[in-house]
């Protein structure tokens, strides 16, 4: 009796306890749990800011043709000859060498462009390793070519002289010469220029005029250079930074006196310290203020002078009008 009563109580709280986790009642201790995991944070980004492309310089609309020699591919001829070889000299420069004397080479820019009234500037010197010690050459660049006929310009480092030269199918001849002690010595480098505009040619040398000279005969034609050996056995030449643009002159003067006095002042009481003769090429600088003097820079002489600027005196390319105002 006593066991079954034992029973029955086991069983009524087994049903009760049952009951009671159903309900979700009591105060039973929770098991372990683990902490939240927290969701992973993305790292911050920079906020990234398209800006717009720098923008190239704008291109001068009056260069021509412009080459540095910086890149062997833009078609200058490459050959070795018997008495010459050409092509790009690292690491920018092209390069003329003659190996003969008495002997001369025009080389022209590719793709046979041809220029009438245009503005040629060259960078160019000599090499003195791989030039003779002896023996004298001139150098510069030839335009207005078509076949035999064409002008050029050159310099000989050894004689500070200075040619205009035109060439035909005939003959090479000189029409003008003169001497600058601007030109500078073997490895030194030399800026000429040419002015070319219809029969009329300007000539400067390290940005100094240093002549004029008219001539109708050829009227457009190709741009290059030109080397030639006198009795000089070798010569090396680089050439530089060709730049061929429209025509724009610096303002240029001829003498037409027979004798013209250069004063240190714009007047008559000034001293005159030289003198000018007929055709001598003068660069116009600046002006009193009534025009009637006006300053000039002239070939090989540092010092710059004042001359009368009468039609009667000098011929100038360009309006003296438009030069500075200078009263000393």
């Amino acid at each position: 009796m006593k066991s079954h009563s034992t029973y029955r109580a086991i069983m009524m709280f087994s049903v009760l306890l049952l009951i009671l986790i159903s309900a979700g009642c009591g105060n039973l201790p929770a098991g372990p749990t683990s902490e939240p995991t927290s969701a992973p944070t993305t790292a911050p980004t920079a906020e990234i800011i398209e800006s717009s492309p720098t923008p190239e310089p704008a291109a001068d609309k009056n260069i021509l043709y412009q080459d540095n020699f910086a890149n062997p591919t833009t078609g200058w001829t490459e050959e070795k000859f018997d008495n010459y070889f050409v092509g790009y000299h690292e690491p920018e420069y092209y390069h003329i060498e003659i190996t003969s004397a008495n002997y001369k080479t025009p080389i022209f820019a590719p793709e046979k462009q041809t220029f009438s009234n245009v503005t040629v500037e060259a960078k160019v010197f000599t090499v003195s390793a791989k030039t003779a010690t002896t023996g004298d050459f001139a150098y510069g660049t030839a335009f207005r070519r078509s076949g035999d006929q064409y002008y050029a310009f050159t310099i000989s480092p050894r004689t500070k002289k200075w040619y205009v030269l035109k060439s035909s199918s005939n003959a090479l001849v000189v029409l003008a010469e003169g001497s600058d002690e601007s030109i500078h010595d073997l490895d030194a480098e030399d800026i000429l220029r040419v002015d070319a505009q219809g029969s009329d040619f300007a000539f400067h040398i390290n940005d100094q005029l240093v002549g004029q000279v008219s001539d109708p005969d050829y009227a457009s034609g190709e741009v290059g250079f030109f080397v030639q050996t006198f009795d000089s056995p070798n010569v090396h030449i680089h050439f530089d930074e060709l730049t061929i643009q429209n025509f724009e002159a610096l303002p240029a003067c001829a003498v037409r006196a027979l004798a013209l006095n250069v004063r240190s002042g714009p007047g008559t009481d000034f001293a005159s310290f030289s003198f000018l003769s007929q055709d001598d090429a003068i660069q116009p600088i600046a002006r009193t203020e009534n025009g009637e003097w006006i300053k000039i820079r002239m070939e090989g002489i540092e010092e710059p002078g004042w001359v009368f600027n009468s039609p009667t005196f000098i011929s100038c390319s360009t309006d003296n009008s438009l030069l500075p105002v200078e009263n000393p």
